[in-house]
């Protein structure tokens, strides 16, 4: 009776004239288990008929990286059991598999991360408007107290957003965004994921709008960097979006922060999370937001139960080879 423990990680898209991939061993641990039964010539345990129980342990090494699903790619743990019949040992004899997976949460302490603990700012000023008629400028600043956070945290957020044009603002958007780039022997793919979002309402002409301590909260993904992978990296950023009234494009502002296990000493009894809700309540706004309809918060792009503890993401549909 073989078993395997295995942690691999596999890339693949599309280009204009091929498929590029790239595959990964992350972990593997092998044992034969002893058979413990009636004995022939050659000293080799026999099992009888019936059922059979083989306790099985092995450790995992400390720095591996977290599973992970992507579009394109995706890094999985699973335990293989191969029972071998006739006594041979070798993939090509007589033998029956089981598979079965597990997830691995990775670490990434962010008192070991230089600027974790430093805030971060972002600041832009755009034209509003379609490129034949500019209707005037927008400004806006997105700030963060620190780059650093940890899963099932809620993140502050503070903007400040001037619509100095004539052009109505319909609403403003700020996002958790998981940007991941796959690599092979040829190139990399990014692609990039809203996990989390909170908005909102209009900014009249001439208006402003201020965020406040708002709070984003940070669903259980796999920690920044996805270090120990070298075929998948992962990467978060918060990010301001305006959307202007009519054709007009889009105002994006991006801030880059660091999702860890760990949090920083200084932060370890500070940590704000947001209180488990229930599905009853509709569009979930969260109770700490103003009531005004301009200004109040809601969560979107996420079912509650996603922003509640989960094991990360692995397949439940499909075959390991």
């Amino acid at each position: 009776i073989c078993l395997e423990a295995v942690g691999e990680a596999k890339v693949e898209w599309m280009t204009s004239s091929d498929v590029q991939n790239s595959d990964e061993e992350i972990f593997n641990h092998t044992s034969v288990l002893p058979i413990k039964g009636e004995k022939q010539i050659n000293d080799e345990g026999i099992l009888h008929s019936g059922s059979h129980y083989f306790p099985f342990e092995f450790t995992l090494p400390q720095k591996l990286p977290s599973s992970f699903k992507g579009k394109h790619g995706r890094l999985r743990y699973y335990v293989r059991m191969s029972v071998y019949s006739q006594g041979v040992f070798n993939q090509s004899g007589p033998h029956t598999e089981r598979t079965s997976k597990f997830a691995v949460i990775g670490s990434l302490d962010l008192n070991s991360e230089p600027d974790a603990s430093l805030p971060v700012e972002n600041d832009t000023f755009e034209a509003v408007g379609s490129w034949c008629c500019v209707a005037g400028t927008v400004t806006a600043m997105l700030r963060l107290d620190r780059k650093g956070y940890t899963i099932k945290e809620a993140i502050p957020v503070y903007a400040e957003i001037k619509n100095l044009s004539a052009r109505r603002i319909a609403s403003t958007q700020v996002s958790l965004i998981q940007n991941v780039t796959y690599y092979s022997y040829r190139g990399r793919f990014s692609e990039s994921t809203t996990l989390v979002s909170v908005h909102k309402g209009r900014i009249a002409p001439r208006g402003k709008q201020t965020w406040n301590h708002e709070l984003l909260s940070v669903p259980t993904v796999p920690p920044s960097h996805l270090r120990g992978c070298k075929i998948i990296d992962v990467q978060y950023s918060i990010e301001l979006c305006i959307k202007p009234c009519g054709l007009a494009r889009k105002v994006k502002l991006p801030v880059d922060i660091l999702i860890g296990t760990v949090a920083l000493k200084e932060q370890q009894h500070k940590v704000t999370c947001h209180p488990l809700l229930s599905s009853d309540d509709g569009d979930f706004p969260f109770p700490f937001f103003s009531a005004d309809d301009d200004s109040q918060v809601f969560l979107t792009d996420l079912s509650i139960h996603n922003m509640l503890p989960t094991a990360p993401p692995w397949e439940d549909d499909d075959d390991i080879p």
